[in-house]
């Protein structure tokens, strides 16, 4: 919540009845305090770019990378981001988006000393100018999003919805697409007009309204074991409780888990066929682990892009930097992989993984 604006804190604060447990009202305060400090910076960001972002022009739509959270998406993102080409947004930018343009200074000195070193759920190295989600830039520009709902989870129903915004107020909705183009449009201007490589896996759901922002944006949907998958989005369920929530976390991880999967993939595979044909390719994160080069040349080749010899010889020092680094391993009994492919089995039959479980 650093970085809203402290209209948007204090409008999110009421919303939710001013409901924070007593042990979280330091985080309330701090929060409060630094977002008062940057409200002149925001001001004068807004007041001198509003127009020049808005005239921005996108010569050429976005690739957007969708996938369940933890399916790999980071690192494809990573890999594709060393092609000069594209542009992409940081973990600096999607954290403090309304001051990336006037303030990079002071975001990277902000962001610096908050940055861990890795990730805490998989130990990925994190830096504050990796390439990262935007769901980040959405939620603290357009106040829809369904991180809200790990900060004050006694309202995950309603902050659930802000996922695939099906079910959303329709005045949300047309917010959350001019936020969403607002931000492309910034980042566009940030990166001198390239063409942007984004990830995002709450994008998943959103295929049809992409669409309509961007008919010829182009798509890499990545995918992963499913049995695997569960227990790591688990454990990232876990990490995000205990940092982001200010109210007691009193919701079934496990089946909101297993419910927004099938609703994803229900989602997802209706939206695809609006996707013009040659703007889709599908990947396997256990091929792309362990063949990164011909998975990376068949998504060039796949969407028609150019570049992919470049794109080659720039990444080998990152492969070699993370070739020794093995996911984590999950001690899960035939109990529970038979109550996963009880309720993932559409996706686990289509994606040729283990069906069926058995002692």
């Amino acid at each position: 919540m650093i970085g809203i604006s402290l209209k948007d804190w204090l409008k999110l604060l009421y919303d939710n009845k001013f409901n924070v447990k007593l042990r979280f009202l330091p985080k309330v305060f701090g929060i409060t305090v630094i977002n008062i400090v940057l409200s002149p910076f925001i001001i004068y960001e807004r007041v001198r770019y509003k127009k020049k972002i808005l005239n921005t022009a996108i010569t050429k739509d976005p690739v957007f990378i969708v996938g369940h959270w933890r399916s790999g998406t980071t690192h494809l993102h990573r890999m594709l981001a060393f092609d000069e080409q594209f542009g992409y947004i940081t973990l600096t930018e999607t954290s403090l988006p309304h001051l990336f343009l006037s303030n990079s200074k002071l975001i990277h000195a902000i962001m610096k000393p908050l940055t861990p070193k890795v990730r805490p759920t998989d130990k990925v190295g994190m830096f504050p100018e990796m390439p990262h989600e935007h769901e980040f830039a959405l939620l603290f520009l357009s106040m829809h999003s369904p991180i809200i709902m790990f900060v004050f989870p006694e309202n995950i129903n309603y902050y659930r919805e802000y996922v695939s915004l099906e079910n959303v107020p329709q005045k949300h909705l047309e917010e959350w697409k001019s936020w969403f183009l607002y931000l492309i449009k910034k980042l566009t201007l940030k990166e001198k007009g390239k063409q942007l490589i984004l990830k995002n896996p709450p994008d998943t759901f959103r295929i049809n309204l992409i669409l309509e922002l961007f008919p010829n944006a182009k798509f890499i949907h990545i995918y992963r074991d499913p049995y695997d998958l569960f227990f790591s989005t688990l454990k990232l369920h876990k990490h995000n409780a205990g940092i982001y929530a200010m109210q007691k976390q009193d919701y079934d991880a496990r089946q909101l888990i297993f419910e927004t999967h099938v609703e994803m993939y229900e989602k997802y595979y209706e939206d695809i066929k609006l996707i013009p044909k040659g703007n889709l390719v599908e990947v396997q994160f256990e091929k792309l682990s362990k063949n990164p080069y011909s998975e990376l040349e068949k998504i060039y080749t796949g969407l028609g892009l150019e570049g992919y010899e470049l794109l080659k010889e720039r990444i080998k020092p990152y492969l070699e930097s993370v070739a020794g680094y093995q996911p984590s391993k999950y001690e899960m009994s035939i109990t529970d992989k038979q109550e996963i492919y009880s309720i993932w089995h559409k996706t686990i039959d289509k994606w040729g993984y283990e069906k069926n479980p058995r002692i």
